[in-house]
């Protein structure tokens, strides 16, 4: 025998019942860990429910679970007893101790505080709220509106403020609430929108006040946009532009669109003669279809070009065609002008066709929109195929009329041949001020 086989057996023996203990408290620990996981999983499935009683099934699993408590804490401000909203704020304060990092559970607390009547309380809490979350939109449309509901005006206007600096989407709420509070256009547009850089948020303003006939209002905010320096994009002041016009405030809209002109975000095309008052008269570059620019009414059984390649003069001219036999009234292109009352004014333009089978073909047309019945003339008819010609139109405005509207216009025929199809093309189109 080995004369230290003994040992060696004895310390194998040893080694092997360290192993076996070592192996046995990690599969205790392992128990325990899982055990906990277990608890934790269950408090996490328990916080889903609506009932109280379930919630606090999963605190008492889980006691350090700041959501938990959070959960509980909007349970029970759902109720109406003054025992259960001050129990919301102990659950409250409870998550933001836990975690003071999250801003859901400061503005959660910030309401339940509200709840009760603690202002200081939600104040506070708004305050955290708003530091932990500085970017982001919803915590300052709370805010905002706690401030209002407690009547904090210097510290509601700075936080609507900071909300349209960050979403601009908010605009339209944020003015329609700030105006049933305080009833003051214009302290909403000294403080709310203040000395906002980006005209985007004036021309919101601007629109949404137009939108409730305060047009007064609305120009204050356009004026500032003007004298702020930084044109807006058309896109922007289309609204505004549009409500002006469809609400008859034609004079308010040429101002804008000559402000435009003026900043550069309209040009007005290089073919453009002194003296006429049409804009884009000879379609040498694609309309805006708004302001006072040509537009179209779209039609199934009209097609519009406002780019046909085989003009009178210049690169471009207007093509309408009428693919499909109607006798229906048409005016698929006008344009509005701003005129003076009682002055007379002549009309023309170059017109050309090809196949016009109706007696009642394309003619041009001059209203006034504001009262047909004051102002409805028209151009000689063009049927058939003509070569390009001139068509010309007399006519005075009323001692009312800021604006009339020139259109191509079909109206319906009363002899055969009744449907009209074909083609018509239009170009050079021109409105002058006669001298008295």
């Amino acid at each position: 025998m080995h004369p230290f086989s003994v040992n060696y057996v004895e310390f194998s023996l040893r080694s092997r019942g360290r192993s076996g203990l070592i192996l046995s408290l990690v599969a205790l620990l392992a128990l325990v860990g899982s055990a906990e996981a277990i608890k934790i999983a269950a408090a996490t499935a328990l916080g889903k429910s609506t009932e109280v009683s379930e919630v606090l099934k999963g605190v008492a699993l889980d006691p350090d679970n700041p959501g938990l408590h959070d959960r509980l804490s909007h349970l029970y401000d759902d109720s109406l007893e003054l025992s259960s909203l001050a129990e919301s704020v102990r659950q409250a304060r409870r998550a933001t101790g836990l975690n003071p990092h999250k801003s859901d559970y400061w503005r959660n607390l910030a309401s339940a505080c509200e709840s009760i009547g603690d202002n200081a309380c939600a104040d506070q809490a708004f305050q955290r709220a708003t530091g932990l979350s500085p970017m982001t939109p919803l915590v300052w449309w709370e805010a905002g509106n706690y401030y209002l509901r407690t009547n904090k005006p210097n510290a509601a206007f700075p936080s609507f403020h900071r909300l349209l600096e960050l979403s601009p989407n908010y605009a339209e709420p944020t003015f329609d609430l700030t105006l049933r509070t305080y009833r003051n256009p214009t302290l909403i547009l000294e403080n709310v929108l203040g000395d906002e850089k980006d005209p985007k948020l004036a021309l919101a303003f601007a629109d949404f006040m137009s939108a409730n006939n305060q047009f007064d209002v609305a120009h204050q905010a356009w004026t500032r946009i003007v004298g702020g320096g930084t044109p807006p994009p058309f896109v922007a002041v289309r609204p505004y532009l549009d409500r002006l016009l469809s609400h008859g405030h034609y004079q308010e809209a040429q101002a804008v669109w000559v402000d435009l002109e003026r900043q550069g975000v309209i040009a007005r095309p290089a073919d453009s003669e002194q003296g006429n008052l049409v804009f884009n008269g000879g379609f040498e570059r694609l309309p805006l279809d708004a302001g006072f620019d040509w537009r179209s009414q779209p039609s199934p059984y009209v097609s519009v070009d406002f780019a046909d390649a085989s003009p009178y003069e210049g690169t471009h001219c207007l093509r309408v065609d009428f693919p499909v036999s109607q006798n229906d009234e048409f005016a698929p292109v006008y344009q509005i002008l701003p005129v003076a009352p009682n002055q007379a004014y002549t009309l023309a333009a170059y017109v050309r066709s090809r196949d016009i089978t109706s007696d009642s073909g394309p003619r041009l047309r001059v209203t006034d929109p504001a009262c047909p019945s004051c102002l409805n003339a028209a151009t000689d008819t063009t049927v058939g195929s003509t070569p390009w010609h001139t068509v010309t139109l007399k006519f005075i405005t009323g001692p009312q009329t800021p604006a009339v509207l020139i259109s191509v216009w079909r109206p319906r025929s009363r002899t055969f041949p009744m449907d009209i199809s074909g083609s018509f093309w239009l170009d050079a189109v021109s409105v002058r001020a006669e001298r008295p």
